[in-house]
């Protein structure tokens, strides 16, 4: 068997040791894999930047984000000496460093590299919609981690503006963006805020995915929730019990999500 084909069988295994959750086993072939063709590839051949991807992604699995940022960095490494600079695949690398750097909670370094994501996506002839979402939320979701609100609400509404600007005012990926906005809303405290937020999410939610029972339960229960702050509680009531309607037929009753609407109901009582 020649050199490119041992690799091969050996990234074969090891993939199939991943779809088993065998991760060390699959360490141990990735590994192996890359000695072949540490043999027999140039330095920046994109073939090892694949492997080096493949060892990095099961240290993160197994939340060993040093590890996992020191193969990703070899990815990066690789594909910048590469690759053209306009190339996707390098916006995909930068932005799994920053994902290590999230792991490793060293927050201005994650910004730094997710950042660089979002401008390489930004540049990238073939720039996908969807990608710069994922790259923005991931920067509005640091933001958040980092309990910086106001800050991620900058960038949650700059997904949304792209949503309303390239795709149709009904698209699903509002949804996302109005739940968004509204939860960051709530961890304000700006209750009319986050109610604009959800009542929008609801409304693409009941035209285009209304049979989405628990999704739009908990949306009722965000509406609850903001009218209850505001003191509107016969629309609190209202939306509350709208939430318990579209509970599944299935949660059981501890459920955490049916639990919680049960809480709602009861102080709204409690304040009438």
């Amino acid at each position: 068997m020649n050199p490119e084909a041992s690799a091969q069988c050996a990234i074969t295994s090891g993939l199939l040791c991943i779809s088993q959750k065998q991760y060390n086993e699959a360490l141990d072939h990735f590994k192996c894999a890359l000695q072949i063709q540490q043999q027999y590839f140039l330095s920046n051949n994109p073939e090892l930047a694949s492997t080096y991807d493949l060892i990095a992604n099961v240290y993160y699995e197994q939340n060993q984000y040093d590890q996992s940022l020191s193969n990703h960095m070899k990815v990066l490494d690789i594909l910048v000496n590469s690759l053209a600079d306009d190339h996707p695949s390098i916006g995909g690398s930068y932005f799994d460093i920053s994902k290590d750097y999230v792991g490793l909670m060293s927050w201005s370094n994650a910004l730094e590299y997710g950042f660089k994501a979002i401008e390489q996506a930004r540049k990238s002839v073939q720039m996908s919609i969807e990608i710069l979402l994922i790259c923005i939320d991931h920067i509005a979701e640091i933001y958040c981690q980092m309990n910086e609100y106001k800050k991620a609400l900058i960038h949650y509404q700059e997904a949304l503006d792209l949503c309303l600007n390239y795709l149709p005012d009904d698209d699903s990926l509002l949804i996302n963006r109005y739940d968004s906005i509204g939860e960051t809303y709530l961890k304000l405290e700006k209750y009319n805020r986050a109610l604009k937020a959800y009542q929008k999410k609801l409304n693409i939610q009941l035209e285009i995915s209304s049979n989405d029972m628990k999704n739009i339960s908990s949306t009722y229960l965000n509406i609850a929730i903001s009218y209850f702050h505001l003191d509107q509680l016969d629309e609190a009531l209202i939306a509350g019990n709208q939430a318990q309607n579209y509970v599944p037929e299935n949660m059981p009753v501890n459920d955490p999500h049916a639990r919680k609407i049960r809480d709602i109901l009861r102080r709204i009582n409690r304040a009438m």
